[in-house]
């Protein structure tokens, strides 16, 4: 099977609760975007936050003051 710009995917089946499921939904409408797009995007920023902690970084989401607005912990 071949994905976005010719990339080879794979399939997989996935099983999350109804709420998830919503949620899952509710953001990629928001975002004009499908749920696979939403779990690619989740992924590649998982991907950010464990290279981050790996170099012993912190996560954070900043205002435009670069203010630290909310300290991202437990990932």
């Amino acid at each position: 099977m071949v994905g976005q710009a010719g990339q080879q995917s794979v399939e997989y089946t996935l099983t999350m609760s109804d709420a998830l499921n919503t949620k899952l939904n509710r953001i990629a409408a928001a975002n004009g975007g499908d749920p696979g797009e939403v779990l690619a995007k989740a992924i590649a920023l998982y991907e950010v936050a464990v290279t981050a902690q790996a170099r012993a970084c912190s996560i954070a989401v900043l205002d435009a003051n670069n203010q630290v607005q909310t300290k991202i912990e437990g990932l």
